[in-house]
């Protein structure tokens, strides 16, 4: 620029900014564009913004457009996309076409039909950025219901008007739709054109076509060094005012090596670009390869990526969390990434997740279970006292599983009163404490837990220091515990109604838990109807519920069928088959058994005792006892 044009630059820019100080509003705009693009005055977008906003705030339409622009991108003050809308809002209502674009695209998420009308508005106006904008909302039905030919129609409105994006989305289009050679020409024209004006994306779609053999070079067709120089100016051009789809396609160029000279470390430029503006795929081109120094960095891009849903992301993020790669190892990090990928069809991340459970199942969800106990999770602090009281992925430990027993109890987890309450009673972990046992017991059975309602039943039953026994109590606690399915409550209160010489009741609650298995409660029904206590006597019944519980492992059962078949009590004489249950009650510990099978052997001869212990033998083979 001259020195007269400079001088009558700075003389227009002190007249406009006296104007602009007394409020006059076209002055004000006036000066904020000087300043914007250093007319007359330096550039200085801080008081861009200022002088903008203050002709905005006059009702300046085209101030206010700016205005909304600056709080948009952050320009000369912070990003507030709220103001912007509200800016935005007053420039539309003055008819600026630009305004309602951008309304459409501040409005897209949230309210996607709303953003489509406003973008129609400007596209109607013909406003070639809505014109793509409302091709686009047809083509993948956003804000309104999807339509291939309305979506061609606006695409080929801003074609007309020499679009890049516009020719670029045509040439999609037309060859998605395409089958034949034809039609995969055609897609080729349109990528041409926009390839031409140094659209990225169309010059990697046109390599594409040439490497089927669709496009007019042909796939052995490469440009010289000279093409590509030019090919490299005009892309980069275009790119550098562009969006980040742009950015990341020529990112692609570079990394390929396709229409120019492979150049990784142009390519990481333009990736990041468009990473920067929130492009996946550009995230995870940054992310899925980088050097040892560069891992934390890469980490970083593949989990905005993986935010956006981009699967290879995922699964490549999964993978670092896993092993601890540039990031602290953490497998149930990992497992959810994987789990997200897989759930999109990703097969490496399927694979993946397979193999986790496969051979890591274990190792995961104790760690899993550390990790929430840790954090204060009840249900998990009781899990991991489980855990060490049977060994489970841990060697067993008493004293830990204590440890985290108390920690659930104390958040009023009623399974770890109960548990906890129980290494107080037998002194396992803790020193033996029947007053502690008894207080947990009563803090779970106050939530109703059948299994501790029983315990403190027995403990009433039998009473302890400082606690004296009460059978009324017992009763009503092994009742309620009992009624809710716990068998060994119903066992129990069988006992409770025998003692108390109400046989019939007894018998009611043995029949009740017997028919759920439980062994003792078998054999008590079978005494039972064998000694006719609270029914008829029935001897062929005992001698019935009596071998269940038997054959169930019950020593005392097995011996009292040993007396049956040596007796004939409600079964025929057996010696050999008494002999048998005699030694396998001997075996279980029954002392009376012990006794009888010595006598039985006495009177046995040679061969019948082996068959005895043939049968025992091939009995305790069967129930997994030798």
């Amino acid at each position: 620029m001259s020195d007269s044009a400079s001088a009558r630059d700075k003389r227009k820019f002190a007249a406009r900014l006296k104007e602009a100080r007394i409020g006059d509003p076209v002055a004000q705009y006036d000066v904020a564009l000087m300043y914007a693009n250093g007319v007359g005055v330096g550039k200085n977008i801080s008081q861009t913004f200022e002088w903008t906003k203050a002709a905005a705030e006059k009702g300046h339409p085209a101030a206010q457009y700016l205005l909304g622009s600056a709080y948009l991108g952050g320009l000369g003050t912070l990003r507030n996309e709220q103001k912007a809308l509200f800016c935005f809002l007053k420039a539309y209502e003055f008819g600026n076409e630009k305004a309602a674009f951008k309304l459409s695209r501040i409005l897209a998420t949230q309210q996607p039909a709303l953003a489509f009308q406003f973008a129609l508005d400007a596209a109607e106006r013909g406003l070639v950025e809505a014109q793509f904008n409302v091709g686009d909302c047809y083509a993948c039905g956003n804000g309104v219901a999807a339509d291939t030919g309305q979506a061609t129609d606006w695409y080929q409105r801003a074609a007309a008007q020499g679009y890049a994006p516009a020719l670029y989305a045509l040439g999609q289009l037309q060859e998605h739709a395409s089958a034949d050679a034809q039609g995969l020409a055609e897609a080729g024209q349109w990528y041409r054109r926009a390839a031409k004006m140094g659209h990225p994306g169309a010059q990697l779609a046109l390599d594409r076509l040439d490497a089927a053999g669709h496009g007019r070079q042909g796939a052995k067709h490469r440009p010289g060094a000279r093409e590509r120089r030019t090919a490299d100016t005009r892309w980069s051009q275009y790119a550098a005012h562009g969006r980040e789809d742009d950015f990341y396609h020529l990112g692609l160029l570079y990394e390929t090596g396709h229409s120019l000279e492979r150049n990784l470390k142009q390519a990481r430029a333009w990736y990041k670009k468009a990473a920067e503006l929130g492009d996946a795929r550009a995230q995870y081109a940054l992310g899925r390869d980088a050097e040892q120094a560069q891992l934390p960095q890469a980490v970083a891009w593949l989990h905005k990526a993986a935010l956006q849903g981009h699967a290879r992301a995922q699964c490549a993020l999964a993978e670092r969390l896993f092993l601890g790669l540039g990031t602290e190892q953490d497998p149930m990090g990992a497992l959810a990434w994987y789990a997200r990928a897989a759930e999109q069809g990703d097969a490496q991340a399927q694979f993946a997740l397979g193999d986790l459970f496969k051979n890591h199942a274990e190792s995961m969800a104790h760690t899993a279970l550390a990790q929430a106990a840790a954090g204060g999770q009840a249900q998990a602090q009781y899990a991991m006292g489980e855990r060490y009281r049977l060994g489970t992925g841990v060697a067993q430990n008493w004293f830990e599983a204590c440890r985290w027993y108390q920690m659930a109890a104390e958040q009023g987890d009623a399974l770890a009163q109960c548990a906890l309450a129980g290494c107080y009673s037998e002194g396992r972990g803790v020193r033996q404490d029947l007053a502690h046992a008894f207080a947990w017991y009563e803090k779970a059975a106050a939530q109703n837990l059948p299994q501790a309602q029983w315990n403190l039943g027995e403990l009433y039953a039998t009473g302890l220091p400082g606690v004296k026994a009460d059978a009324k109590k017992a009763t009503t606690l092994c009742k309620r515990a009992a009624n809710a399915g716990f068998v060994p409550a119903q066992a129990t209160l069988g006992a409770l109604f025998a003692r108390a010489k109400k046989h019939d009741r007894a018998l009611h609650w043995w029949s009740m838990a017997a028919a759920q298995g439980d062994l003792e409660a078998l054999f008590n029904a079978g005494q039972s109807y064998r000694l006719g206590l609270g029914v008829q006597k029935n001897e062929t019944k005992a001698f019935t519920l009596l071998l269940k519980a038997a054959q169930g492992g019950l020593a005392v059962a097995q011996s009292r069928i040993g007396l049956a078949y040596a007796t004939g009590d409600g079964v025929a004489l057996d010696v050999i088959e008494a002999a048998k249950w005699f030694e396998l009650a001997a075996l279980g510990g029954d002392a009376a058994a012990s006794a009888n099978w010595e006598r039985a052997r006495k009177t046995l001869s040679p061969a019948q005792q082996t068959e005895a212990d043939r049968r025992a033998q091939e009995w305790l083979l069967a129930h997994g006892q030798k």
